[in-house]
This record gives structure tokens, sequence and C-alpha cells, in this order.
């Protein structure tokens, strides 16, 4: 059965890395008919790669391949950082385009050569010192780097020998577009990409109808052109996802909040009671229910209170400003109440004027005046005629 072997194993010359001294060629892999060999080869494949590349479905093999990629641009990134260290310690500078004066290769040369004479006394110890630590990790930087650059290539040609499949790559920005590979015409060799590896081995149908809008008509000939509105997506960046996961979070606040305030209205349909308030010439919104009860209990205390001190006095007026609409708004207070919870209303009217009763006594300590106010919530808690 066919088998993938590396080149290194047959003695060819393979891919000397990014700072390599051999010049890079073909991949480091290649195929070769193994008869009777199959188990040993499926074993030495999942050990070099993690799994056996013959035979893995497009997904895992591109899950794989996602994960070398991604490592190799870790590596890289590091790298970069090393190597400007090494850059900056040698005493180089950055030209008006961005790019070092000295390449990469003369930089680390330069620095082994320096290290090297410090340690024999014949250069600057300050200098060196400088240059170790930076010289040091930008070479594990570089094997790291080339390893899993060796890996992406040895997987880069896998795919090719198995006769390959599509694939989808999302650019990673704002609106960025959906790309068959890394290679179209329409991108950078800055561009980075969001490997899509759910849609791998899908049909082009598939990937175009899901990309929507951000599907690449040079990529996926086949693609509609349109905009957000006609053709949606269902592709999404890291961030858009994030973003995306945000605005659900806040949307379902936000009905939580509105199903709670609903729950707590003092209405069967969970709106807000208006209500006539006699005391001012502006209605009374109640929100919850809690406020409705109250505005019934406190209105009707503040109204007895009222009445029965001036009962103490022959020629005091006992008519209490706005009497007639509080208690029509009381009725309203109450019938509505009464709908909420599926009672009738003098249950609902029995049960504030008990709650404004406790709350006498708890505020009227001389009992003349308690048993005057009682006699007032009785009366105010009737049913307007």
């Amino acid at each position: 059965m066919t088998g993938i072997v590396r080149k290194r194993d047959t003695g060819e010359k393979g891919n000397g890395g990014e700072f390599g001294t051999t010049r890079r060629g073909e991949a480091d892999v290649q195929v070769t008919s193994d008869a009777g060999g199959d188990d040993a080869a499926g074993a030495a494949l999942i050990n070099r790669f993690g799994f056996d590349v013959r035979t893995a479905d497009p997904v895992e093999f591109d899950v794989h391949a996602k994960s070398a990629a991604a490592q190799l641009s870790s590596a890289l990134a590091r790298q970069r950082v090393h190597l400007g260290a090494l850059h900056r310690a040698i005493g180089d500078r950055k030209q008006a385009g961005g790019s070092w004066g000295k390449s990469d290769e003369e930089v680390l040369a330069a620095a082994r050569e320096w290290v090297t004479l410090a340690d024999g006394g014949a250069a600057s110890e300050s200098t060196a010192r400088r240059l170790r630590v930076p010289l040091r990790e930008a070479q594990v930087d570089q094997e790291k780097a080339e390893h899993a650059r060796e890996q992406v290539d040895d997987l880069e040609e896998a795919f090719r020998i198995r006769g390959g499949w599509n694939r989808a790559f999302l650019v990673a920005n704002a609106n960025g577009h959906v790309h068959s590979s890394t290679n179209c015409s329409s991108c950078r060799p800055t561009t980075q990409y969001a490997w899509m590896t759910d849609y791998s081995g899908a049909d082009e149908k598939a990937i175009v109808a899901d990309a929507g809008y951000r599907a690449c008509t040079a990529c996926y000939p086949t693609a509609p052109v349109g905009d957000q509105r006609s053709l949606p997506t269902k592709m999404l960046t890291d961030e858009e996802k994030q973003d995306e996961a945000s605005r659900e979070k806040e949307r379902a606040a936000r009905s939580e909040k509105k199903a709670k305030a609903a729950a707590n209205a003092p209405t069967s349909t969970g709106e807000p009671l208006m209500v006539a308030d006699g005391m001012s010439r502006h209605p009374e919104t109640l929100k919850t229910e809690r406020t409705a009860r109250s505005w019934a209990i406190d209105g009707v205390l503040e109204e007895a209170s009222f009445v029965a001190y001036r009962e103490q006095f022959d020629d005091a007026s006992t008519d209490f400003p706005g009497s007639t609409v509080n208690r029509s708004s009381r009725d309203v207070i109450v019938e509505s109440l009464a709908d909420k919870h599926g009672t009738d209303a003098d249950a609902i009217r029995d049960e504030l004027r008990q709650k404004a009763h406790a709350k006498a006594k708890r505020e009227y300590s001389d009992e003349a005046l308690r048993a005057r106010v009682a006699g007032q919530i009785d009366d105010l808690f009737r049913p307007s005629a």
C-alpha cells in the first residue's frame, strides 16, 4: 500500500529552514510503495505528525495543519523579537522603509563572532553581555521555526500527494473575504487568515452558501455577488465571534430585564399601570406590583390620618383633597392586581386593608387615634360607588 515517508529517510536533502544553508526545494516528504509495512509506516507517521496523514479525513488533517501553521507563526513572531534585539545591540538602525540596515543573517553572524571574540578576551565583554541572551534566544527560536516550517511544508506536501480538497480561509479583518487558499492574487503576503477547518473537504456549493457575501469570486467561481444583507455569512473571525457573543449577552440581559420587569409589573400584560393622583395634576406611573400596593396603602393611611386628626375639632373640615380621585385610582389598582393573579377584587382589597391596619398599628401608639385611623381605613378601602 502507498505510504508517505520523509526525504531524510531516503538520504535526499530536504529543506534547511529559513536560516538554513540548503536552498528551499520540495517539502521533506514523498510517497513510496511499502507493501507489508503499513502498520510500521502508520506508526511512524503518527509519531512524526501526531496522526496518520494518509487516512485522516480532511477536517482532522487540516486541524493538525492549522495547529502547525499557528506554531510556525508563533515561533517566527518570537524570533522577530529577539532578532530585533540583536539588530539594536550591534548598533544597526532601521531605514526609511522600516527595514533594518543589515540582514538577519549578517546580524546573527556578527553577534556570534563578537561573542566568540569576547570569550577569548579580544572584544568588549559589556557588548557581549548584551548579545548573549538575544543571540541564544534567536538561535532557539530559529530551531523551533525550522522545525515548525518543516512540519508545515511536509503536511502541505502530504495534502498535495493525496490530491487535495476544498478549503476555506477567512481573512482576519473586518469584512474579510473567504478564500480557497492563502495564495489568492487579491491578497498580500502579510494578510492574516483564519483557517475554517470545519469546511475542509466540503463541496464548493456548501462553502459558498455559508461564506455568503464573503466568498471570493476568484477562488470560488460559482460564488454570487452580494452584500451582508442579501448574502449573510456564517463564517466569522474569532474577534467577530467574541463581538457577536457580547451582543448576544447584552440581548439576553435586556430580555431578562424585560421579563423581570414584566413579572414584577402590576398588570397581567407586564405593562406599567398609570393612575390619577388626586394631589397632582400629573398621573402616577406604577412600574411594579410592589409600588402599586404601596401607593394604595400609603394613600389610604395618609387620608385616614388626616381625617382622624381633624375629627377631634368641631369646626375642622375633614374633606381630604383628591379623595374621590384617589379612591377611583385604588379601584383601578385592585382590579389590575386581581386580573394579574386570577382572583377577585375583594380578596385583593382585603389583603391591602390588612396591610394598612398592620402599618397603622406600628405607627400609632395612641389607642384612641389608632382606632379612629382604623375606622377610616375600612371606609377608604370600600369600592367607589
